[in-house]
């Protein structure tokens, strides 16, 4: 039976590292130089080459070279013939030895191999010994290991692989060397799977067991942007889809095979966010019900789709740079067909919109995670970005909010419009009486008296002083305003929690306070700034607050010399012994 494609594929030199050219570039001086550390930590995401990275050094601290060009020491270029070299490559070489801590995890399996390091290398130079998730050791393997790492043989070389290196002790990373492996960029991993193609395509009919492999340059991207980053993944879904039928293989089939969702479906379901279409999100989550589609990799998917709209929208004028574009493209997964596509709906959009909509699908995400119904909360989210009036939130109410002010705008603009229209005078009419200021006649050099017209300055429209405040919309922007104050004075906040705007005259608005005592904390120095500055973020406009008592609705604001001082510590226990009728108990 024939091996893997990873298996087949994986890299044997430091030149087929592919995507961790720092690292390859690293280790090759140290062999050459002679400066090979004892120990390494190689970190990075799953697939990204850690382990293929620690055989390839071992081949290099143990190749012999060819019968025409032996080696007596250490080479960067192993030649991948010799004895060494290939028992490496077969993981059979009794000198290279490989350990899964996530199931030999415990202080016995570490004294074994602490025991183990004393012996003198069977064949080669040097002893290798490859520790993978390192991390899944217990404390007490760790600290075994220390003891190991502190005092090593000249001829063994530890490397400890792992994914999560925030998980191994301070100890042991000071005593070892770290490299931190990248995840490639989808180019990288979609040229690789390009030459394994070629590569495939190259055996004979015998040894390829099958026809030639044909596939999009579409499709390789496709299967490398769902990699996430893994060059195994990428190789493993390229030789699912060498089985998975005949001729050649689309991006359509790449997201068959995966289970994603197609590209189609994701646009489609942000135009209907765009065009608020509440019923009709509804319907959509039915017909994928109907398809069999995974809601919770659905999600996945639109949140990959409208990370490509908010990247798009931040690119500012590259997006018309095809050269910039290009380069771009590399780092953000954007090519030109994608980006032709994603423009019309970046367009539409507004980024807070994109924003709130990528953070309602992650809480969503989320909660699916934790166990709730992953359809229900799909067709949550899709109500709450296509009808925010439904979201009880804070980023619902500041969107519901703007909505308002929005249509506020538009209507007292058409107003005003249809008003002007309505009071023009008519054709031949003089309209001196509303525009212009009549003197008496002075007498003309014909004994005519002439009226002299002084046209007056033209009134500012209120529309250009921004949206109208009424005391309704203050009410409903109340909360919002609340938790601007909160933001800034958390004191003044829990005295008005209880407090509601009463009343508004012009830019005056009176606020109706629950308690006297928090009448007087209110008023203390400092705290009509703050709500002033709370009204103009929220409302655009800033507004003088005065604050009464109980159900009164207007009380003449007290002048400013005669404002009380903030209360100290002792005002303010006698006032609470007063309010409460409490009193103070003899303890320290």
């Amino acid at each position: 039976m024939r091996r893997s494609l990873y298996r087949e594929y994986r890299p044997q030199t430091f030149d087929e590292l592919a995507g961790q050219a720092h690292i390859a570039r690293t280790l090759k001086n140290a062999v050459e130089t002679d400066t090979v550390a004892h120990a390494y930590v190689f970190a990075g995401p799953r697939g990204t080459g850690k382990t293929s990275t620690a055989r390839i050094l071992a081949k290099a601290l143990n190749c012999t070279g060819t019968a025409d060009a032996p080696r007596s020491r250490p080479t960067a270029h192993p030649c991948g013939v010799c004895d060494h070299c290939r028992a490496i490559a077969g993981s059979v070489s009794l000198d290279v030895i490989e350990m899964d801590a996530a199931s030999n995890r415990s202080i016995d399996d570490i004294r074994d191999l602490r025991d183990r390091v004393a012996y003198a290398p069977v064949e080669g130079r040097f002893k290798v010994y490859i520790i993978d998730e390192v991390h899944m050791l217990t404390r007490e393997a760790f600290n075994a290991l220390l003891k190991t790492l502190e005092e090593p043989p000249g001829n063994v070389v530890f490397v400890l692989a792992t994914t999560e290196p925030h998980k191994i002790p301070e100890t042991i990373i000071s005593r070892c060397q770290r490299f931190d492996f990248r995840r490639p960029q989808v180019h990288d991993i979609a040229r690789l799977l390009a030459r394994i193609v070629e590569s495939e395509n190259q055996r004979s009919d015998d040894e390829r067991g099958g026809p030639p492999v044909e596939i999009q340059e579409a499709a390789l991207l496709e299967i490398a942007r769902h990699s996430q980053g893994g060059f195994r993944d990428a190789i493993g879904t390229l030789e699912k889809l060498i089985s998975y039928g005949e001729g050649a293989i689309h991006p359509a089939d790449v997201l068959e095979a995966l289970g994603v969702t197609r590209t189609d479906l994701l646009f489609e379901v942000t135009d209907i966010c765009i065009e608020r279409r509440t019923a009709e999100a509804l319907q959509y989550v039915q017909r994928l019900a109907n398809e069999g589609v995974d809601f919770p990799q659905f999600i996945r998917d639109l949140l990959r789709h409208l990370r490509q709209v908010f990247l798009l929208q931040h690119l500012e004028g590259a997006a018309e740079d095809e050269a910039a574009l290009r380069a771009l493209g590399q780092t953000v997964e954007l090519d030109d067909e994608l980006v032709r596509r994603l423009l019309p709906q970046a367009n539409q959009l507004q980024p807070r919109e994109v924003v709130g909509m990528i953070e309602t699908m992650g809480q969503a995400q989320r909660d699916i995670k934790d166990g709730l119904d992953a359809r229900l909360q799909l067709e949550l989210a899709l109500v709450k970005v296509t009808r925010p009036q439904v979201d009880a939130s804070a980023a619902g109410l500041e969107e519901r909010l703007r909505r308002l002010e929005s249509g506020l705008g538009a209507t007292r603009y058409a107003c005003e419009t249809a008003g002007a229209k309505a009071e023009a005078p008519a054709e031949g009419v003089p309209a001196e009486a509303e525009t212009d200021t009549v003197e008496p006649a002075a007498p003309s050099s014909e004994g005519v008296e002439t009226p002299v017209v002084h046209p007056a300055p033209e009134a500012a429209s209120p529309s250009d002083q921004g949206p109208q405040i009424t005391l309704d919309r203050v009410r409903r922007a109340w909360e919002l305003v609340l938790q601007r104050v909160q933001s800034v004075n958390v004191g003044l906040y829990a005295s008005l929690r209880d407090a509601h705007p009463s009343a508004l005259a012009g830019e005056r608005l009176t606020v109706t306070m629950p308690s006297n005592f928090a009448l007087t904390r209110v008023r203390e120095p400092g705290n009509d700034d703050v709500l002033a500055a709370a009204f103009a973020d929220t409302l655009g406009r800033r507004l003088t607050a005065e604050f009464v008592l109980g159900n009164a609705t207007s009380t003449p604001p007290e002048p400013a010399a005669r404002r009380q001082p903030p209360l100290d510590f002792t005002e303010t226990i006698n006032l609470t012994k007063e309010l409460l009728d409490a009193e103070e108990l003899d303890e320290p």
